[in-house]
């Protein structure tokens, strides 16, 4: 019989037995985890019609866990999620719809089973339930038009003059009640001739008039000076300009109140100004008031923007509570430069929600599943990113869910009857005809409570 080093002797195992131990290890058998015991606690304590929340008791040690639930007992098609949390969302299930669920421990880079399963719950998603058709729809708008004077000559993208009818094409074949625009600059186009000149706001309110499309300004000011038309040797005045984030509204349907608008913090004062444009309307269908918000934050990456945009985003709920004293429905719309795959956080997002406000497609941070709280009853279109970038091929993180967005529309709470990001594309998802802008129009349509 063999010796070891001592001069003892031992018995060689048989290789099965090994292969056994090596099987059971890979399998995730209950046997092969007598280090690491399996999650307790797990229940589901809340549920929606499309999904369950649940949670579990922490295992020491633990780096991560994996989920896995089904509509079969027997775990057959089963999905499974990793989360490093003890508690989560299980997004985009069936409404009145009974799910099997159990968690594991596992590695943290998700390649070994460390546990056995929990205990399986069942939880069963909510009915969804029939509402009624709207009545008096109002629809309200973010589009950032890229500024005439910010060319690049990008792949596919034209001069403002090459791409400011396929701009008013895009924004007739919606009508929206009121267009939150960003970029639709003070600055005068170059390449105009026009005794004065012209601001390419001006240039595109024209341009929708005489379309037939009856849309009006909170405020036409091109510049807070003394002399509003040029910046040149400006005293300085509030004129309540806001530079290229404008509030468009279509008078037929809406009418206005007051307006105004709120300068934004800055790193430095040499820094490009950034506004708030804010509105009270009037929808003439029902007399009913509401308050717009429009908002175009601070571009850039690093601590310092991220710390920026959340100060800008404080000033903005500031402002909408102190200019909005009885408490009207809010929309606030804009393009934010921050997503939800901005690191660590996408902060004008949290704020926002924070204080209150609803994003009506449920974009939560780092996933593309909407939440079981969104609003939004149906949705158009919703997986196509917001940003374009003159892509022909328009910009989809995947043919379902919700695609990335940096412009937004948050509602106080109210009935968002459908979300639409405003693409036209063919079949293969590339854009038809001239794409009008880098961004895509996002519109709601809602009726205020």
């Amino acid at each position: 019989m063999p010796k070891n080093s001592r001069g003892s002797t031992f018995r060689l195992r048989p290789l099965s037995v090994l292969i056994t131990a090596i099987l059971l290890l890979l399998s995730g058998a209950p046997g092969a985890f007598a280090a690491t015991p399996a999650p307790s606690g797990l229940k589901s304590p809340a549920q929606t019609s499309t999904s369950v929340f649940i949670s579990w008791n922490a295992v020491s040690g633990a780096p991560r866990y994996r989920v896995q639930y089904s509509t079969k007992s027997d775990f057959s098609d089963s999905t499974y999620n990793r989360y490093t949390t003890t508690s989560t969302e299980i997004r985009g299930l069936k409404s009145n719809t009974t799910y099997y669920v159990r968690v594991r421990v596992i590695s943290a880079d998700g390649t070994t089973s460390l546990s056995p399963y929990s205990a399986v719950i069942t939880t069963t998603t909510k009915t969804a339930l029939v509402i009624a058709p709207v009545v008096n729809p109002l629809t309200v708008a973010s589009y950032n038009v890229k500024c005439a004077n910010c060319f690049a000559a990008a792949a596919n993208e034209l001069t403002w003059s090459g791409r400011r009818s396929a701009v008013v094409s895009n924004i007739k074949a919606q009508m929206p009640d009121v267009i939150g625009m960003q970029e639709a600059s003070q600055g005068w186009l170059k390449d105009d001739s026009r005794p004065g000149g012209v601001s390419q706001f001006e240039d595109l309110q024209e341009r929708l008039q005489a379309a037939g499309a009856n849309y009006q300004l909170t405020n036409s000011k091109r510049n807070n000076c003394v002399k509003d038309t040029t910046p040149t040797a400006c005293v300085y005045a509030d004129k309540g300009a806001s530079q290229g984030t404008k509030l468009f509204y279509n008078a037929t349907n809406v009418s206005l109140v007051s307006q105004g608008s709120l300068a934004l913090p800055v790193i430095q004062a040499t820094d490009n100004p950034r506004y708030l444009a804010w509105g009270i309307f009037v929808q003439k269908s029902t007399n009913k008031q509401f308050f717009v918000g429009d908002a175009h934050l601070q571009l850039g990456s690093g601590t310092d923007y991220q710390s920026l945009r959340t100060k800008q985003t404080q000033a903005i709920t500031a402002e909408i509570k102190k200019r909005n004293p009885q408490n009207l429905p809010v929309l606030m719309v804009g393009d934010l430069n921050s997503h939800k795959w901005t690191a660590p956080t996408n902060a004008p997002y949290d704020v926002l929600t924070a204080a209150g406000y609803v994003d009506p497609l449920g974009n939560t941070y780092a996933t593309d599943q909407p939440s079981g709280t969104a609003t939004a009853e149906k949705t158009v279109a919703a997986n196509y990113d917001s940003f374009n970038a003159f892509h022909r091929l328009a910009n989809a993180r995947n043919a379902w869910g919700n695609g990335t967005y940096m412009d937004y529309i948050f509602t106080s709470k109210m009935r968002v009857v459908e979300w639409r990001t405003v693409v036209d594309v063919d079949s293969s998802g590339n854009f038809i005809g001239t794409i009008p802008s880098d961004h895509n129009m996002v519109k709601a349509t809602v009726q205020l409570p």
